[in-house]
């Protein structure tokens, strides 16, 4: 099945007028916990009966934390019926296709498609400076949003 994840993430921010993965946490009575950790361990998701936690190390820095915030809130949302829990490492980019899509949502959330247009000619480290977002976050947003040839690589 198809999740659309571009259109729900466009409906998300239409529907609460924020990008802000805090907000929409919020917004979706999503509890968002933030816990000392080592660094090995950014974030996870969990689902307890019926009540839906986002957990992110305190120990990261601010851009870190709202990245990972939406990763996980990618996960609560597109893959709450999913007979998985999230509780484990995170890293961004790991291999398969809950992280995919997670990091697919996050990317989505965190990067306006008008701002990736109007930089598309400049290096992703600028535009993920820019954004104040992760890199590899950029070109993934990037390369996903290619087959629709709306960007071109830098």
């Amino acid at each position: 099945m198809s999740k659309n994840i571009h259109a729900r993430v466009k409906h998300l921010i239409r529907k609460y007028e924020t990008r802000n993965p805090l907000k929409l946490a919020k917004y979706l009575n999503i509890h968002a916990v933030h816990k000392e950790y080592s660094l090995h361990t950014k974030g996870y998701y969990i689902k307890t009966l019926r009540n839906k936690f986002i957990v992110v190390n305190s120990a990261l820095d601010e851009h870190s934390q709202r990245i990972v915030l939406a990763h996980e809130l990618g996960h609560a949302i597109l893959h709450s019926c999913e007979p998985i829990y999230f509780i484990r490492e995170y890293t961004l980019f790991p291999v398969g296709p809950y992280e995919r899509e997670a990091n697919k949502f996050a990317a989505e959330l965190l990067i306006d498609d008008n701002d990736i247009k109007e930089m598309r000619y400049k290096a992703t480290s600028y535009i993920a400076a820019a954004l104040e977002v992760n890199e590899e976050l950029v070109k993934y947003k990037i390369i996903n949003r290619q087959g629709g040839h709306m960007y071109e690589v830098p």
